[in-house]
């Protein structure tokens, strides 16, 4: 297991979180676009997810999602994704709200406070507005414990994410920011 610090300050920053009908009529899943990319997207897919993502028609170049019409592949013409409640949707896609300073420290993508959702609507903490994140990068045990530790204390906390999880968040954040060097090898032959 890996230490990782939470930090308060970023876990409570507000946000609408992803309901459907906030998605369908408000932001149009602006999360899945990107500003910064002429493709119009920056979806990662781990090399580990690669044959998942082939399977069921996605196309990867150069560790990332290829898009259609600038858009994701997966997403509906409602702005829902066809893989929400699926196995097949991409690491990367469900642990995008987060990432990892170089401290270690959990924090919120500098880009998710540009979006429409941060300070909108709801406006409830990241840390529930992105729960199924924490779930995924910690595991519903220690998720858990860091939502409870969240809502009833004003301070940051340690918490545990499994090597596995920690690599493919790094790797995948290596992939975006091109700094092959920084990538750890877990997944060879993949």
């Amino acid at each position: 297991m890996i230490e990782i610090k939470i930090s308060y300050k970023y876990a409570n920053q507000k946000f609408n979180g992803c309901d459907p009908e906030y998605i369908k009529n408000v932001c149009h899943a602006s999360c899945c676009q990107s500003t910064t990319s002429k493709n119009g997207t920056m979806i990662t897919i781990h090399p580990s997810e690669n044959i998942k993502i082939k399977k069921i028609g996605g196309k990867i170049k150069n560790g990332f999602l290829e898009p259609i019409n600038k858009k994701c592949p997966f997403k509906t013409d409602d702005h829902l994704c066809g893989l929400h409640l699926s196995e097949n949707k991409p690491f990367g896609c469900i642990a995008s709200p987060f990432t990892l300073n170089k401290n270690n420290t959990l924090i919120i993508r500098n880009r998710y406070r540009l979006l429409k959702c941060y300070n909108d609507g709801k406006k409830i903490p990241a840390y529930l507005a992105f729960k199924s994140s924490l779930d995924l990068l910690f595991g519903l045990e220690e998720s858990n414990r860091i939502v409870k530790h969240l809502k009833n204390n004003n301070s940051d906390l340690i918490a545990y994410m499994s090597v596995k999880k920690y690599k493919i968040l790094i790797e995948n954040d290596s992939i975006k920011k091109k700094n092959n060097t920084k990538q750890i090898s877990l997944f060879s032959n993949s």
